[in-house]
């Protein structure tokens, strides 16, 4: 149904050049203060398109998102508060 999608973060020296990183693909975030781009592209391309994106002259590095490497099943987690949340704290009586 969908493609997996790869998030790249690209590291820059100038933004001028920042639209160019378009054609490569989607283009989600833009920090002009650390010079970076967050760029989405299909997981089966994402090789290729780091390859040809880091040759661009204004690149300066391109890094991997971590996204993919972490475990995003937070049920257990939700199950275990909701134990926790039935435990009532009963205040000392004071005399």
């Amino acid at each position: 149904m969908y493609e997996q999608r790869q998030g790249l973060v690209i590291w820059f020296q100038s933004l001028k050049q920042v639209r160019q990183l378009r054609k490569y693909g989607h283009v989600q975030y833009v920090s002009k203060k650390l010079k970076y781009a967050m760029l989405y592209c299909n997981n089966s391309e994402a090789e290729e398109l780091s390859e040809s994106i880091e040759r661009l002259p204004f690149v300066t590095h391109v890094e991997w998102s971590k996204r993919t490497q972490l475990d995003l099943n937070f049920h257990e987690e939700e199950s275990e508060r909701k134990k926790q949340s039935k435990f009532i704290y009963k205040a000392p009586a004071f005399e």
